[in-house]
């Protein structure tokens, strides 16, 4: 093939060109035996599934995603010894995940900013989360089997169990089925902690029954099903609903800490239970029982037979007032429906951090036990995105923000893994040219008068927002006109917990997006989460680290049981004896004098 090749030397200022014979560039190869770069898998035909849409019928089983888990774990170790790296085989004796619900990339940068112009800590753009200090962070691929953009049961199952499955399903993968209970079925990683004899809990600002925690104890074909109310007729009988499961079988009755929201799908419903603001949504609805069973002093009778206390507290100051060094089992429901968001705060309710500061202490037990694993969940980002509550989703990732210092200032280091991730993104945004210092949640292009409309630097693609800010009287012709200007809403309107952002796209609850979410890692295993991966990886990372469920066994760290300190103190040592070598070696082989080395203090 023909081809134009020129030469250009710089220096001598030369420039020539001529026609020469060149062969085309080989193609790049994406997938190469046994190579770390291309794809984390490739599909491969499966006649036996007539479920998939697409051009393969692959059955993508829990055997299947086990697969691309462990695949991956490998992957990264692999690259950790090629670089002689050490610290992948730390061994974690405790495990803390915290997970802010639908808190993306957009929210995470928004959110610092929140965070330092509430806390009136100069502009806000230099603040920085307790997490970003962590020392590795990777990206995480949240779509589900079905789904291009995911929910957060089957999110929260990929990350709890170690199998992605489909929109909705909880602890079951995509072979559930709505007349079979066994079907599908997972083990989580609540199961394989308690199996490798660790302590474990639950805290989040939903409902205890929510997708998120759910995931971590229950297996149901669908999310939705919270009380026996929600079950449908063909499925009664056969799947129990989430809070039966959370009292009636493990690893849910087997939870040392349980806090959070759902009074009602618990039979316990508070009918003098106050609201102050009106927040609206569909997840501001909730279930009740039709079983007349209160299932949460079914609880507390179920855990005060044992041999060790047991407490069930409603409010905050009860809460405060558990003697965590000696409860061994603690249930908290703090409202009927989720927890009221932190910004509205209702008298009686804990804060995340009140709650994550209760569950360490009543699950640490020091030299008495194998440590323990904990979900954190600022569930309630979600939701606020879910109806354009800019401001009441970014506080709460202020809150979740408190809850994760709180836990880096009580546990130890070195030998306490804490993740922080999200299950999924939102479709908010955080756009236009505002100034520095400008008001995260105020708008973008005050700046410039000559702009035909005053936009916000939060808005959002879909959602309620569109009819809030939509005009009466809009004229399309002129989009200066399609929306009420800015200037109508009063301060007082703006800085309400019920105002909603400007959506482009009318809903009546918005769409969560589809992008990669962050993952923060910190101490002992944290090195295993960087680069780009399935989401139900971090199962594996937890795994490996905490020496417990299907990666236990890749190699024999878990049999060693290897510390931060004492890899750390094993690798300085050979540091150390290599560099003795090297210098007695160059003694010996040198004509130095005793003088010279005293001289270098030998």
């Amino acid at each position: 093939m023909m081809q134009s090749v020129c030469l250009i030397v710089w220096a001598g200022l030369v420039a020539s060109c001529w026609a020469a014979t060149v062969p085309p560039p080989p193609l790049i190869q994406t997938l190469s035996n046994g190579a770390d770069i291309g794809p984390e898998f490739k599909l491969e035909p499966n006649s036996n599934n007539n479920n998939n849409n697409n051009n393969t019928s692959t059955v993508e089983d829990a055997q299947f995603w086990r697969r691309i888990g462990l695949q991956q774990l490998e992957k990264i170790i692999r690259k950790a010894q090629r670089a002689k790296e050490h610290s992948y085989r730390y061994k974690a004796k405790n495990i803390i995940i915290f997970i802010g619900d639908g808190m993306g990339l957009s929210t995470i940068s928004a959110g610092r900013i929140y965070k330092g112009q509430y806390l009136k800590r100069g502009h806000g753009e230099e603040e920085t989360l307790s997490f970003d200090h962590f020392d590795y962070t990777g990206l995480a691929k949240t779509y589900n089997v079905d789904k291009q953009v995911p929910d957060s049961a089957g999110t929260a199952t990929a990350i709890f169990t170690g199998v992605k499955s489909d929109y909705g399903a909880i602890g079951m993968d995509t072979t559930r089925s709505k007349l079979n209970a066994s079907q599908g079925r997972l083990e989580s990683v609540m199961d394989w902690a308690q199996s490798a004899g660790k302590r474990t809990g639950v805290v989040t600002t939903t409902r205890i029954t929510h997708a998120t925690p759910a995931a971590t104890y229950a297996r149901v074909y669908n999310r939705d099903w919270e009380c026996d109310t929600e079950v449908p007729n063909e499925s009664v009988g056969i799947h129990k609903d989430i809070a039966r499961q959370l009292v009636e079988q493990a690893p849910g009755n087997k939870l040392n800490v349980v806090l959070g929201g759902g009074l009602s799908p618990m039979g316990a419903l508070n009918s003098n239970e106050k609201r102050t603001v009106n927040f609206e949504g569909g997840t501001e609805l909730i279930c009740q029982r039709g079983d007349q069973r209160n299932l949460a002093n079914e609880w507390l009778e179920q855990h005060t037979n044992d041999s060790k206390p047991a407490a069930l507290v409603k409010t905050r100051e009860e809460l405060l007032q558990v003697n965590v060094k000696e409860v061994d089992h603690l249930m908290g429901l703090f409202r009927n429906n989720h927890i009221t968001y932190a910004i509205a705060r209702e008298q009686g309710e804990p804060s995340l951090e009140d709650m994550t500061r209760a569950a360490i202490g009543v699950l640490e037990r020091g030299t008495q036990s194998a440590g323990y694993v904990l979900l954190v969940e600022a569930g309630r980002i979600d939701q606020g995105h879910h109806q354009n509550y800019a401001r009441a989703a970014l506080h709460e990732l202020y809150e979740l923000d408190l809850a994760v210092q709180a836990a880096l200032n009580v546990t130890n280091a070195e030998e306490t893994l804490i993740m922080v991730t999200a299950d999924h993104s939102h479709s908010v945004t955080f756009n236009g040219y505002p100034k520095r210092g400008a008001d995260i949640l105020g708008a973008a292009n005050l700046h410039r008068p000559t702009d035909p409309m005053v936009y916000e630097t939060i808005t959002y693609a879909n959602g309620p927002g569109y009819f809030d800010h939509l005009a009466n009287e809009s004229k399309r012709e002129n989009s200066s006109n399609f929306w009420a200007p800015f200037k109508l809403y009063t301060k007082e309107e703006i800085e309400s917990p019920t105002y909603r952002h400007m959506a482009t796209l009318p809903l009546k609850d918005e769409t969560h997006g589809g992008e990669d979410v962050i993952v923060f890692a910190n101490g002992p295993g944290a090195s295993l989460v960087r680069g780009a991966f399935e989401q139900n990886y971090l199962a594996y990372v937890m795994s490996y680290a905490g020496c417990m469920g299907p990666a236990k066994n890749v190699d024999d760290s878990c049999q060693k049981q290897i510390s931060h300190g004492s890899v750390h103190s094993a690798a300085s040592l050979t540091t150390a004896t290599t560099s003795l070598l090297f210098l007695t070696t160059w003694l010996l082989s040198s004509s130095f004098s005793l003088k010279a080395c005293v001289r270098l203090h030998i």
